[in-house]
């Protein structure tokens, strides 16, 4: 019904740039840059538990998938940069880690890595929750090297050390 709701709304056009001032929108984008080069498309690989799954929405998590990108980033504003607090953090660079772990990990993980750095400025805490997340994976999953990358391309933007 959320989705329904939020689609019908979206649909007109102009309504999509009203929702957020416009310095959010474009931090907003460029987080969702970093994500989509890494999740957007389509994929089906068997030894993943996520099935099917269109622009990072997966079959397996989601009864409805976003029929194209500009659809996708719509509901991963609602869906993960929203109940995270994105928004909230001083750089793009630790919205851009904020965005890509709620909605690589879930809005549970970032809070969770988080939580844990919050006395810190806000690169170092996305430096730490990039770390954080590394060490909470598997390193023997058939994914683990491309996670590693991706991991590494976010640090990159921050010049994590």
């Amino acid at each position: 019904m959320k989705r329904l709701l939020i689609g019908a709304l979206l649909s007109l056009a102009s309504l999509s740039i009203v929702l957020f001032p416009e310095e959010v929108q474009a931090s907003y984008e460029k987080a969702w840059d970093f994500v989509c080069e890494w999740d957007c498309g389509i994929a089906h690989f068997e030894p993943e538990y996520g099935g099917y799954t269109v622009h990072g929405y997966s079959s397996s998590f989601y009864s409805m998938l976003p029929v194209s990108e500009a659809e996708a980033a719509n509901w991963a504003y609602y869906d993960y940069w929203l109940p995270a607090g994105c928004s909230g953090f001083s750089t793009v660079f630790s919205q851009t880690v904020c965005l890509d772990t709620a909605f690589f990990h879930g809005v549970g993980a970032w809070h969770e890595f988080s939580r844990l750095y919050w006395d810190y400025s806000d690169d170092e805490l996305a430096c730490k929750v990039i770390s954080e997340r590394a060490a909470a994976r598997d390193p023997n999953s058939p994914f683990a090297e491309g996670w590693k990358n991706r991991d590494n391309a976010l640090a990159s933007l921050g010049y994590c050390q």
